[in-house]
């Protein structure tokens, strides 16, 4: 580092770009260079659509970037508090100055138990201490997972057994809902079956931020009958899972098939104190029952949810992590790919930017969001304060 560089604390930076995927990485390394004005960057995330491949962004932005650790992952749509889309490369810089330390992790998940394990330990010895003992009021964890491989259930289990403290909150990585191959980055490494991690030392303060807009109907469903691997449910009340539930929503049987149907508006809910923790239909398999983005258990009681008021919901969040804070540096935030279908169903995704108030952030639509485990259509983030 040389004697011009800055320490000050600033506000953190964000960027996104489209094109090429050389001039995508050369756009949001200029803009962050930019509004970081000669401040280092401690970490940089970046959320990238699955059109790009990862061995074009991985290792550049890595490069771009070499005093930071960087770690990024593919998405179902990419947005920062300036824009929303899909196809593009959305960034956000935490500056040195509100970072004190930052180690990170890249998983291998085929075994996630022992893989997340295994990473965790790491972990703790990168930090220099064990992560039990880590001061959860100075450290948070930010969290990227492989979205298609039924892995989050396992590391969330893990990384709260190991940390039981640590906010540690992210989303699942995504392909364009193709549902069909994800990544995930640190450095210039990638896995397409893995998990990447970082522990942030945070020199201000910070709040983390879950919400969901839905609400209970009323209507109670009971899994008698499931494939917990994979987080298939095929009996509800005791009947093929699709026919009971295309009932409980109100629809025909053979309109509820796909996510291109009602499965984004009606998803179900495990109702803790009245706060839904959601499970979100994916799609109808042969035999009638449904496959889930998040495992449910025979004899688990949910109830058929309606989705609500997502830009109300954001904003309401937002400002509630704002209000507590007093004053903001930046926001990163990992928002659910079936949240983003209910915003392009009633053409809002510009409300929804407008909803993060602003604050520099940036983040992406998710198949899958981790806070205190695995959730489904659901905003999950960490607001950082100033000092």
């Amino acid at each position: 580092m040389t004697a011009s560089v800055q320490t000050d604390v600033t506000a953190a930076a964000r960027a996104h770009a489209r094109g090429t995927a050389a001039q995508a990485v050369a756009s949001v390394t200029a803009q962050l260079r930019g509004a970081l004005d000669g401040v280092e960057a401690a970490v940089v995330l970046y959320f990238a659509s699955a059109a790009f491949s990862p061995a074009d962004l991985a290792a550049p932005l890595a490069a771009a970037f070499a005093e930071a650790t960087v770690i990024g992952c593919s998405t179902a749509g990419e947005f920062t508090d300036q824009t929303d889309g899909v196809g593009g490369l959305s960034t956000l810089a935490l500056p040195a100055g509100l970072v004190r330390a930052h180690p990170a992790v890249l998983a291998d998940l085929h075994d996630p138990v022992i893989g997340a394990r295994a990473a965790l330990a790491d972990l703790a010895v990168l930090a220099g201490e064990d992560l039990r003992d880590l001061d959860p009021t100075q450290w948070f964890g930010l969290l990227l997972v492989d979205g298609v491989h039924g892995a989050e259930e396992s590391v969330n289990e893990e990384i709260d057994a190991a940390a039981p403290l640590l906010e540690v909150v992210g989303g699942s990585a995504g392909d364009d809902l193709a549902f069909e191959r994800t990544w995930v980055a640190v450095g210039d490494r990638v896995s397409e079956c893995g998990m990447a991690l970082v522990l942030v030392h945070a020199t201000v303060p910070f709040r983390v931020l879950r919400t969901t807009s839905c609400t209970s109907t009323g209507r109670p469903l009971l899994v008698t009958r499931c494939d917990v691997a994979t987080r298939t449910v095929l009996e509800l009340d005791g009947r093929p899972a699709a026919e009971v539930y295309a009932a409980a929503v109100g629809h025909p049987r053979d309109a509820v098939d796909t996510l291109d149907t009602v499965f984004p508006r009606h998803p179900v809910g495990l109702m803790v104190d009245g706060d839904p923790f959601v499970r979100s239909p994916q799609r109808v398999v042969a035999g009638g029952g449904i496959r889930f983005s998040c495992q449910m258990v025979e004899g688990m009681r949910v109830d058929v949810l309606d989705a609500g008021d997502v830009v109300a919901d954001t904003a309401a969040a937002v400002l509630q992590a704002r209000d507590a804070l007093g004053a903001v540096s930046g926001a990163v935030f990992f928002n659910s790919v079936h949240r983003r279908l209910v915003l392009a169903e009633t053409d809002r995704p510009g409300d929804f930017v407008r909803a993060l108030g602003g604050i520099p952030s940036a983040g992406f639509h998710t198949y899958g969001e981790s806070w205190l485990g695995h959730l489904n259509h659901t905003l999950t983030g960490i607001v950082l304060g100033r000092p």
